[in-house]
């Protein structure tokens, strides 16, 4: 497959630029000899077109249109007459195919690609604070701790402990591979510091209550303690509350899934993906076009186009209310687009004019 990518102009003045890098980049693991050009390529079997703002030329073979921002009439009306040549408008959402179906752009014209992430970024590890000293008749029950090492992922949790006495429990989770800061003695400067910086504050003890408590709801963090003493004081301040040990150990677990599930939310979101569903598209699309007038096309092929379209326009709602809102906000968008090109026209005159003042 030679794919040609159509850039408009210096496509690097914009993010769309690393859009077309990372497609350079990737599209030859999936089979595509990829060209990047400031025109249509007669001898490409796709002509991919980065967003822009211009008719299309009518060539043979198949081209498609990325398609992002269409916030004005203006560009509306532009992407229609761009999609009565153009085989497919690839977008970047289902948001948007949604609404470009309600603006009267046919259903099989259209289908979305989410954008992707680098996969470079991680998340910083969730911190827990303990704050209070260790009591010599157990009150505190500071071997909580240390157990609680056993079912806790390093990866995902950091301690900051302050408060004498914690010492061996703390030497038990530096040796199942934590991160710890540790204060041997109260430092109140340090707290005040450390606090707002906590995920979670972490309390065991079943003694009345802990002051780092009123503290860390003070500074907005979650709180996972006993429910005792004062803390029930504080009408929905006790974000887990737990007894015994293996309470807390089910909180840190529930805790655990619920953000391993975040983490994993756009974890397929890569370039690799990003790319390879770009080529779904286009072996669906030179199917389409070979196959004329039979339109004979592979099951698999189809299966994995379907998997980036509305299946079903029926199942689009198409109330008069929500085609009068879409197009009240692209019309009124427009107007706002050349306000706000109007005002900075002439903020930019009366900056030259003031600068030429007081050069005077």
């Amino acid at each position: 497959m030679k794919v040609n990518i159509v850039c408009h102009g210096d496509v690097n003045s914009w993010i769309l630029g690393k859009f077309v890098g990372k497609l350079e980049e990737y599209l030859p693991r999936y089979g595509a000899t990829v060209l990047v050009g400031e025109r249509v390529n007669i001898k490409a079997e796709i002509n991919h077109h980065i967003v822009h703002y211009e008719p299309l030329e009518i060539i043979s073979g198949v081209q498609t249109q990325m398609v992002t921002h269409i916030d004005s009439i203006h560009k509306l009306n532009v992407l229609k007459k761009q999609l009565n040549i153009a085989s497919m408008g690839i977008c970047m959402s289902s948001d948007t195919v949604r609404k470009l179906y309600l603006s009267g752009i046919p259903n099989e014209k259209l289908c979305f690609i989410n954008p992707a992430q680098d996969s470079v970024i991680k998340p910083r590890l969730k911190r827990i604070g303990v704050t209070c000293r260790v009591q010599d008749d157990g009150r505190k029950r500071e071997w909580f701790l240390g157990d609680l090492g056993t079912y806790l992922d390093p990866q995902i949790f950091e301690f900051i402990i302050m408060g004498d006495g914690w010492e061996r429990q703390v030497n038990k989770l530096f040796l199942k591979g934590f991160k710890i800061k540790f204060y041997p003695e109260f430092e109140y400067n340090e707290y005040v510091k450390i606090i707002p910086t906590l995920d979670y504050y972490l309390y065991f003890g079943e003694d009345e209550g802990q002051m780092g408590f009123i503290d860390a709801l003070a500074a907005g963090v979650e709180t996972i303690v006993t429910p005792q003493g004062y803390h029930l004081d504080v009408k929905d301040g006790i974000t887990y509350s737990y007894n015994s040990f293996n309470e807390l150990v089910e909180i840190f677990s529930n805790i655990t899934k619920k953000l391993k599930n975040n983490y994993s939310k756009v974890s397929d979101w890569t370039w690799a993906n990003y790319a390879k569903k770009h080529v779904d598209v286009w072996r669906y699309l030179l199917e389409m076009h070979h196959a004329l007038p039979n339109k004979t096309i592979s099951k698999n092929n189809i299966e994995k186009f379907s998997t980036l379209c509305i299946k079903n326009s029926s199942e689009i709602k198409c109330e008069k209310n929500q085609k009068n809102t879409l197009f009240f906000n692209l019309y009124t968008g427009y107007l706002k687009q050349k306000l706000h090109i109007l005002l900075h026209k002439i903020k930019k005159i009366d900056f030259l004019i003031q600068a030429k003042l007081i050069k005077k």
